[in-house]
């Protein structure tokens, strides 16, 4: 009597009913399947069923090379740098002839990438076990072979219902919402760069400052806005095409799983991660979505890390790849804000964990991202009163009263000058000193100049603007004092030697 398909099918609707392993592939006939590890574990063997009537282990051999052929194949699609396969044939009886040199043994690839178990489960065999997953009574079976035939068409309705299920949830997971604010996002950014290049140009300082640029002195002076706005500028049409061509690519993608709403949220807490921690670790101006994109690719880290046999069948290592590639480029090209990227890489993370997905809950998961992400806060939040991210505040404050100087407005390089949290050192005093002097303040800049050279008796252009001041003040002498010792400390510079020459005697 025909026990093998029943079998067959008993094993298959163990491994997919309760052990949870997925369809991979299935034969024409019905006769040949493979199965991927259940749940969302990887290290799980694929298993091959093949009901079989054996007759020559020639045979055997050659349905082992073909089996290896289509491992390769399925490893390739699986995007697996290895796959453990193990192959069992479902038959009455083995091969008639010597077949100990094939089963219960392994195959290797000769790439080492492909490993393949091969064993029988003959009709004397009553159980089987595989991955810790034992079956057993296998010959306890229906009497009639109506019997069988009726429970044989139960397991196949319930394994191919459940199968249709799974699909089901997979697509609906992958393609819950209609992506539109990742193109609002880029609408955005490209309207406000044209608003910026009209206003004075998105590479001009002042430009990006106006329309709420990250400014280290300004965040610390109370405009906290400006750890969000700066998400939607964009310093010059490159960086603004870099960006917007990502967010094309990857912010639908993100929106598509997790629906419009919740794409919402991991962008904007990412972009605020993002400009967050760059004003704690650097004191340069900047702006840009990179944070907020990079909180996109958190976001997939966080469906990789939920559904990783997912991930990999339908993106791979690409993008894991891809987040690499930009963070090594962030440490080693000048210019790239690498603590805003990582701050929007976490940012996103942990945004995704606490949003969650659509239509399921996880509240260990949630509760603990929302509690770290308020752990961090506020250390962060702590953090910005320590003296280093206080320094860079003063640096950001220094860049931009350079820059104020520069373009001859001395009320902007004074304002900035004195939100320095810093101010007893020689290089505020000398600033101070030279606004003072260009606005015809002598008293005050002299005052200010005296106090840098104390600090600093090696300042040798705080002389030189002693001389400045002293000749307005027609203190000839005093100026020619003052013009000596900046020649003593810096005997080739020509402004130097341009006043000496004019006022020696």
């Amino acid at each position: 009597m025909e026990l093998e398909p029943y079998k067959y099918w008993r094993i298959i609707h163990f491994l997919i009913m309760e052990c949870h392993y997925k369809l991979i592939y299935l034969s024409e006939n019905q006769q040949e399947m493979w199965l991927e590890g259940g749940g969302d574990s990887t290290n799980l063997p694929i298993i091959r069923l093949f009901q079989v009537d054996l007759d020559w282990s020639n045979w055997l051999s050659r349905d082992m090379e073909r089996t290896a052929l289509n491992a390769e194949k399925i490893r390739r699609t699986l995007r697996k740098r290895s796959l453990h396969v193990e192959s069992l044939y479902i038959t009455p009886f083995p091969p008639v002839d010597s077949y100990d040199h094939i089963v219960n043994r392994s195959f290797i690839s000769s790439d080492k990438k492909v490993q393949i178990n091969t064993s029988l489960l003959e009709r004397s065999v009553q159980e089987w076990e595989i991955a810790g997953h034992k079956i057993t009574d296998l010959n306890v079976i229906p009497k009639t072979a109506e019997e069988r035939d009726d429970q044989i068409q139960n397991y196949k309705e319930e394994i191919f219902a459940l199968i249709r299920q799974n699909e089901e949830e997979e697509k609906q997971l992958l393609n819950f919402g209609k992506p539109f604010i990742s193109y609002l996002c880029i609408g955005v950014q490209v309207m406000l760069f044209f608003l910026m290049e009209m206003s004075g140009g998105s590479t001009n300082s002042e430009t990006l400052i106006k329309w709420g640029a990250k400014i280290n002195y300004l965040i610390a002076d109370g405009e906290w806005w400006r750890l969000i706005t700066p998400i939607f500028l964009h310093i010059g049409l490159l960086h603004l095409a870099l960006n917007s061509i990502a967010l094309y690519f990857v912010g639908p993608l993100i929106e598509r799983i997790f629906g419009n709403t919740r794409f919402f949220i991991i962008y904007l807490f990412a972009g605020f991660s993002g400009v967050f921690a760059s004003y704690l670790f650097s004191p340069s101006l900047s702006a840009g979505a990179s944070g907020a994109i990079f909180g996109c690719f958190g976001a997939l880290l966080f469906f990789a890390w939920q559904f990783p046999k997912l991930f990999f069948r339908v993106m791979g290592w690409n993008v894991i790849i891809i987040i690499i590639m930009n963070l090594i480029f962030g440490f080693t090209i000048q210019g790239i804000d690498n603590a805003g990227h990582i701050g929007g890489l976490v940012g996103g993370f942990l945004a995704t964990a606490i949003v969650y997905f659509p239509k399921k809950k996880s509240w260990k998961i949630q509760l603990g991202a929302i509690l770290t992400t308020a752990f961090l806060l506020s250390i962060g939040i702590i953090y910005t009163s320590s003296p280093g991210v206080l320094q860079k505040g003063d640096q950001s404050a220094l860049i931009m009263v350079n820059n104020y100087i520069n373009n001859e407005k001395y009320d902007n390089a004074e304002k900035a000058l004195k939100t320095m949290e810093f101010k007893n050192n020689e290089e505020y005093y000398f600033l101070l000193s030279y606004i003072q002097l260009k606005k015809k303040q002598l008293a005050e800049a002299e005052k200010n100049l005296q106090k840098t050279i104390t600090l600093n008796p090696q300042f040798h252009e705080a002389y030189y603007n002693l001389a400045v001041v002293s000749l307005y003040d027609k203190k000839l002498e005093k100026a020619r004092e003052y013009i000596q010792k900046a020649l003593e400390l810096d005997r080739e510079n020509p402004k130097y030697l341009q006043l000496w020459d004019k006022i020696k005697e």
